[in-house]
């Protein structure tokens, strides 16, 4: 399982979480990544967005991103298409496998997703949140 943010100014690096994430995972991999990228790519009053997965939702969850500054965009129910960090993993994949690559193991395949995330560009990274406002209006 794999973790990544992004804003207007930059993207974390990707994260890899050995077996199925939990909450209690999920909170680690936000307190080491999360709080010390965020500063790095975004305004100190950042909005950050995550779907209604199951561990993203207990309590516990939401005392930690209260305790620690952090502000959550509201995400309504039954809109996976309002992700935009889905757009930003296609494009991904895209770069990742361009040319018919492929990639043998993990080894060889994690390299080839951090230089692929450097690749992408700030004009690329504010395309998903400047279009927020006009899939929200959408019909």
């Amino acid at each position: 399982m794999g973790w990544g943010g992004f804003a207007t100014e930059g993207s974390t690096p990707i994260v890899f979480v050995q077996g199925r994430m939990n909450s209690e995972s999920y909170v680690d991999v936000l307190a080491d990544n999360l709080l010390p990228e965020a500063p790095l790519i975004t305004s100190a009053d950042y909005l950050f967005q995550q779907d209604n997965a199951s561990l993203h939702v207990p309590q516990t969850l939401k005392s930690w991103f209260g305790a620690n500054f952090v502000k959550l965009i509201d995400w309504p129910d039954k809109s996976p298409d309002l992700n935009p960090m889905e757009n930003l993993c296609c494009i991904l994949a895209h770069e990742v496998y361009k040319n018919g690559t492929r990639y043998q193991n993990k080894q060889e395949l994690l390299p080839a997703i951090g230089k692929a995330r450097k690749k992408i560009s700030r004009n690329v990274l504010n395309e998903p949140p400047n279009s927020m406002t006009s899939r929200l209006m959408s019909d």
